[in-house]
């Protein structure tokens, strides 16, 4: 399984977050790479045009919407997704480029500063660029490069060369490390991979719980998968399974 390396671009309001990102999406696109892009806004964000057809039909009482024209399409939902479902819904990609997000501490970031003070607050030990600034050089605060807005190739190498999948999130400890964020420290250091996260290797089982993700150490998975495809295989048309889904209702507490 093929997945798209991911890298945030973090930094506080009109700080040029979407300059940033237009040169590094464009750089990378004229690469080759499919990009896609996340955007994390506040609540007071639309996500619709007032008085327009699709936020009409939500405020009638549809759970969701949609709008397509003959080369796009957009889905307007009625609760929230979690990043990884966001991701999930982009397609095909090799890159996503997330925008805002300065609490995601499992993925490479990019800082974009408003002055040379903001960097402190806005490391978390994930970055891999500093943009923004009106010199280059290293920083004081982090040892990354500080790259300018008319260095997008520099940049697009950074992302290239440095940036590895969104981690999950789980923090099981399958990997060896105590959290993700370690694991993500790890990797930017050059110590592990990203192929070391359970729920990313070849045999990874994943598991959901009313639509939330739980984490599963390798043991437990390996003996989940191991019984559920000795029951499957005793039913008749199943010969060598590649993908096996399962979902059931647990039923809810009783009342009383």
């Amino acid at each position: 399984m093929s997945l798209p390396r991911a890298v945030a671009v973090v930094g506080f309001k009109d700080a040029g977050k979407t300059r940033v990102i237009e040169a590094l999406v464009g750089e990378l696109a004229r690469r080759g790479l499919r990009v896609g892009t996340i955007k994390h806004a506040t609540r007071e964000h639309l996500l619709d045009t007032p008085g327009k057809d699709t936020m009409r039909h939500r405020e009638a009482g549809s759970v969701a919407s949609a709008i397509m024209t003959s080369d796009s399409a957009a889905v307007f939902l009625n609760h929230p997704l979690s990043l990884e479902e966001a991701a999930a819904r982009l397609g095909p990609v090799d890159v996503v480029v997330l925008e805002g997000f300065k609490s995601l501490d499992r993925v490479a970031r990019i800082i974009v500063p408003r002055n040379p003070g903001e960097i402190g607050t806005l490391a978390n030990g994930l970055e891999i660029a500093i943009m923004g600034l009106s010199t280059e050089g290293p920083s004081d605060v982090v040892d990354v490069p500080v790259v300018s807005l008319n260095r997008a190739e520099e940049l697009a190498d950074i992302v290239e060369a440095k940036a590895f999948p969104l981690l999950p999130g789980l923090n099981c400890g399958g990997c060896g490390y105590e959290s993700c964020r370690d694991l993500a420290q790890a990797i930017l250091a050059g110590k592990a991979e990203a192929v070391q996260c359970a729920s990313y290797s070849v045999d990874a089982v994943g598991l959901k719980v009313d639509g939330r993700a739980v984490a599963m150490n390798p043991f437990v998975q390996r003996v989940t998968k191991k019984v559920v495809l000795a029951l499957v295989s005793t039913l008749r048309g199943v010969e060598e399974p590649c993908r096996v889904e399962l979902a059931f209702e647990a039923g809810g507490r009783e009342d009383g």
